[in-house]
């Protein structure tokens, strides 16, 4: 084989070999943005549905605030510091000297 028909041979193999890399790249890259993309929609979708459900526990929080302790909260965040007088002491419901004895 001479020079000429070894030039000839790599640069048909370049001619052809090149644009089939790229193209098999394109198709991955395009390939894993689509999967990326479905996954963002799942995600949105997720976040949304999630979003739903602490509205609602938010709701009945301030609902159960209001209930037990007639106080009508414009805050979503449940301070306990606010209502601290009017919890239950644990002595109330259970008597420590019936239960526990003192091991000296």
């Amino acid at each position: 084989m001479t020079s000429t028909s070894k030039n000839s041979v790599v640069s048909g193999i370049k001619l052809y070999l090149f644009p089939s890399l790229v193209t098999i790249l394109a198709m991955m890259i395009w390939r894993d943005v689509t999967e990326l993309r479905s996954d963002v929609k799942a995600l949105l979708a997720q976040s949304s549905i999630d979003k739903t459900k602490i509205e609602q526990l938010e709701k009945e929080v301030r609902f159960l605030q209001q209930s037990v302790f007639g106080v009508k909260s414009t805050h979503t965040t449940y301070t306990p510091e606010i209502y601290h007088d009017k919890f239950f002491k644990h002595e109330e419901f259970f008597d420590e000297t019936k239960y526990l004895t003192k091991n000296n």
